[in-house]
């Protein structure tokens, strides 16, 4: 059984014309090992006074011709052709032992490859080669536990939406189905409080419609298989039609929207209504929020190869605490607050930034809160 494992390594080590090579050496090798031993011997022999007295007591005892037919033997040939064997077997093993290691230091070499490294393999010992296995495969095995990790993280933010989710739509689908109790009871008292009703119900649908709007728009962004736009965007343009869009509103809240371009066009590449969404949701929240002096601060500067856009407010400062949760989803900075806002706004806008290779912040402080948008220019 031993026997029959020791081929198959030979195999598995050595080719077929390798094997027949090395046998072949093997066996030149140990008849000159032979020949040259027994010629020393012949030469020890002469020059010995003891063994050289022994020879000649043997050969005058028996004479030379039995010396002769004794030395020519079968069974010293069987002797001799044994010890060939065994020197043929010693040789063909050293052989064997060196060409197991170099098929063992490829081997590792082809792990160590396929395990990631792009060092070069000490072939002079196998000592380096099994240090830097085991360091690939430690490796590894940190990068599997990252994964898991990961793996864990998606599956908890998983379950974190779907909770957050469920309690956002199930809180106006609450109060809708209340109000719409009371229609369908006829428990209102007059046609006011009807229409009263009936105003409460449309605002908690558009508030519902809003959430799920804005969920959407996150899950699509979020997914890679969505694909953007790649428009030519004047920025200065956008912001502008932007304070169009939102200057009404603004008046009707008494906010001025002062603004201040410090340069004639900043060119970006990217997905118009995306763009426009981002921005947006930063001038709802700056409406929202906004307080105090009454006015919003739009400015736009170019810096290096950036497009830089500042949004501010001034009101109340956000604390330290939650400006580093400003952009996560779901996150609010008045946990109060139930009834306005998704929770979503910022953070898609930021999953927008940074599907355009763009980086979004926020700071607040003095009773002024700034939304810095920064995107890459187009090179010319």
């Amino acid at each position: 059984m031993k026997f029959k494992r020791w081929t198959q390594n030979v195999t598995h080590v050595m080719r077929p014309w390798q094997i027949g090579f090395f046998v072949v050496l093997s066996w030149f090798l140990a008849t000159i090992v032979l020949q040259t031993i027994y010629l020393w011997l012949l030469f020890i022999r002469d020059d010995s006074v003891v063994l050289r007295g022994l020879s000649d007591s043997f050969i005058d005892l028996f004479g030379r011709g039995k010396y002769n037919s004794v030395v020519e033997s079968p069974v010293m040939l069987f002797i001799k052709y044994v010890l060939i064997l065994l020197i043929t077997w010693l040789v063909f093993y050293c052989f064997y032992r060196y060409m197991r290691g170099r098929t063992l230091k490829k081997q590792l070499r082809t792990i160590n490859y396929a395990l990631g490294t792009d060092r070069a393999v000490d072939t002079a010992s196998l000592v380096p080669e099994i240090r830097e296995l085991e360091t690939n495969i430690e490796k590894m095995r940190t990068r599997q536990k990252n994964l898991m990790e990961q793996e864990q993280e998606a599956q908890q933010a998983k379950n974190d939406l779907i909770t957050n989710v469920s309690h956002d739509l199930r809180t106006p689908l609450t109060s809708i189905l209340g109000y719409l109790s009371y229609i369908h009871d006829d428990r209102y008292r007059d046609e006011v409080e009807l229409k009263y009703y009936t105003e409460l119900v449309y605002e908690k649908a558009k508030h519902l419609h809003k959430l799920i709007d804005d969920l959407f728009s996150y899950t699509r962004l979020e997914s890679p298989d969505y694909l953007l736009a790649q428009d030519r965007l004047d920025m200065i343009e956008l912001l502008r039609q932007l304070v169009a869009e939102f200057d009404g509103l603004a008046r009707e809240k008494g906010i001025e929207i002062v603004e201040a371009y410090k340069a004639d066009n900043l060119l970006v590449s990217g997905d118009g209504n995306q763009i426009m969404r981002l921005f947006e949701n930063l001038f709802s929240n700056a409406l929202r929020y906004g307080e105090g002096e009454k006015s919003i601060e739009l400015s736009a500067r170019k810096e290096e190869d950036w497009a830089v856009i500042d949004v501010t407010n001034y009101g109340k400062e956000i604390s330290a605490l939650d400006l580093p949760h400003l952009f996560e989803r779901f996150y609010k900075v008045d946990k109060n607050r139930t009834t306005t806002g998704t929770g979503l706004g910022l953070a898609i806008a930021k999953s927008i930034v940074e599907r355009h290779g763009g980086l979004v912040m926020a700071s607040s402080k003095n009773h002024r809160t700034t939304f810095t948008v920064k995107l890459p220019l187009i090179n010319l």
